[in-house]
């Protein structure tokens, strides 16, 4: 039985680390003295679910938080998570259950906090509001320093800017958490530190000369390495403060790789196939949504082939919100009381993604929904490029993946396709077409991040990890499992 300090790094990759780790002193211990994994994550590979799924070790169809994140909405999931769904489940809550005392800084989603046996301190996600913490008590003289947080979109110019305020914040939230650290013989201690992610996200085409948006060296080429080395310095600092009696335990919930930069109109698919049913306006044979859609797909490529991508969001920001996301998604357009089916938001705009279907209509227009499952994973699955190469890597109804009592939450056929191609909802356009958004965010999450171990007796998972195992390692390091 032993002490545990958990240090969550939110898209920590396990490729990067070994292309790295030469630069990396105190990640290359870790990996040589203890034990390092690639670590499987949630299908999709994202944020809200993976987390959930560390925290309780349930998988996103047994917890039922299985949203996805798009980094192109990213206010949209701010009210996405009933943390119910897993409070007192996690392995914080658990561990005080049992006695331990835990002290729990800045986990995502975790917000608002709740009384544990010890302290959790958090901020809101995807939303600007106030950190707290449990007891109260403990914020009474401190400055918290940001947490939570996650609403900044940079553009090109805001890039350097970025880079700076974001290693700030994290070197803040590592002190707070070091201090908070020593202020007891914790039992267990969880520091999440999110700030990675976003620098991927936004700095990729930047770091990778195979990136078709690369622009040539640019004063940001080492950027995503160079913020690893912040990390592994923070990691060093805590393990310099290790007591004997405390293992380690680095975890992150996906991997990073370069964003879709090409991209399958699905909706169109579905148009095509009589599926999916578009408003229409009151003239007869004129199509004002086919006219608005083409030209805003023949505008967003342009803007695209010029190279002024922040142009379209500067300009789209004078549209109304409600106006503009309806735009940008395409949702003004498609008639879903009228449709048999549709995109579905799973996946965040990545290679992963899903399709609804209208049971009511179904129903109505005496249509068999086996049937029409069965339907369209064969329209997808014989997709091709302009090169003849499959584009579909996979595609099923959902029982075919998920299992438990949340698999209705997902859409009732999902798919996954090559790693450079991502879904879109473009209407009126063919079927294939570049990212016309690629250069906003062009980082995006991949299947494996990392685990990491280090101590005497601990015990890491069998065979391939993934990270339902994450928690019940926990516990067996606490004499709880």
């Amino acid at each position: 039985m032993s002490k545990v300090v958990v240090l969550g790094i939110d898209a920590l990759d396990a490729g990067l680390l070994e292309r790295w780790k030469s630069d990396l002193p105190n990640f290359s211990r870790i990996m040589e003295e203890g034990y390092f994994s690639p670590l499987e994550s949630t299908k999709p590979p994202d944020s809200i679910p993976a987390w959930v799924t560390i925290y309780t070790g349930m998988q996103p169809w047994e917890h039922g938080v299985v949203d996805s994140m798009d980094y192109l909405d990213i206010k949209k999931g701010a009210q996405a998570v009933d943390t119910g769904i897993f409070r007192g489940k996690t392995f914080w809550d658990k561990a005080g259950e049992a006695g331990k005392r835990v002290c729990i800084v800045n986990p995502l989603l975790a917000y608002p906090v709740w009384p544990v046996n010890g302290i959790m301190v958090n901020g809101p996600v995807f939303i600007t509001g106030e950190a707290q913490a449990y007891p109260e008590e403990i914020a009474q003289g401190i400055a918290l320093p940001e947490l939570g947080g996650m609403t900044d979109f940079p553009d090109r110019g805001d890039l350097g800017a970025f880079l700076d305020r974001t290693a700030q914040v994290t070197r803040a939230q590592a002190a707070f958490g070091l201090d908070l650290m020593g202020r007891e013989e914790w039992d267990v201690f969880f520091l999440c530190l999110l700030t990675l992610d976003r620098v991927m996200h936004f700095l990729w085409r930047y770091t990778d000369p195979e990136d078709p948006t690369y622009p040539g060296s640019n004063p940001f080429e080492n950027s995503i390495k160079d913020f690893f080395v912040l990390l592994d310095s923070i990691v060093g600092d805590y393990l310099d403060r290790l007591s004997p009696d405390q293992r380690l335990v680095i975890v992150s919930d996906h991997g990073h790789s370069r964003r879709p930069t090409k991209a399958l109109y699905i909706n169109e698919l579905l148009r095509r196939e009589g599926l999916l049913k578009t408003r229409q306006g009151k003239v007869p044979g004129l199509n004002p949504v086919a006219l608005v859609e083409k030209t805003k797909t023949a505008f967003l490529r342009m803007m695209h082939r010029l190279d002024l991508e922040d142009w379209v969001y500067k300009i789209a920001s004078l549209i109304p919100k409600e106006k503009r996301k309806s735009l940008k998604s395409s949702s003004y357009a498609v008639a879903r009381e009228a449709s048999l089916a549709w995109l579905s938001d799973t996946g965040g705009g990545t290679s992963f993604g899903g399709i609804e279907i209208n049971r009511g209509l179904c129903v109505a227009q005496g249509q068999d929904y086996e049937s029409l499952r069965d339907r369209l994973t064969e329209l997808l699955k014989p997709l091709t490029n302009r090169e003849g190469k499959p584009i579909v890597e996979s595609a099923g109804k959902r029982e075919d993946v998920f299992r438990g009592p949340n698999v209705d939450k997902y859409p009732d056929v999902v798919f996954e396709l090559r790693e450079d191609y991502g879904v879109d909802r473009t209407l009126f356009s063919g079927l294939l077409g570049k990212s016309s958004t690629h250069r906003k965010v062009s980082g995006g999450h991949s299947k494996y991040g990392a685990l990491m171990l280090l101590g005497t007796g601990v015990v890491p998972p069998a065979g391939e990890p993934h990270i339902s195992q994450v928690c019940g390692t926990i516990m067996r390091i606490l004499g709880l499992e």
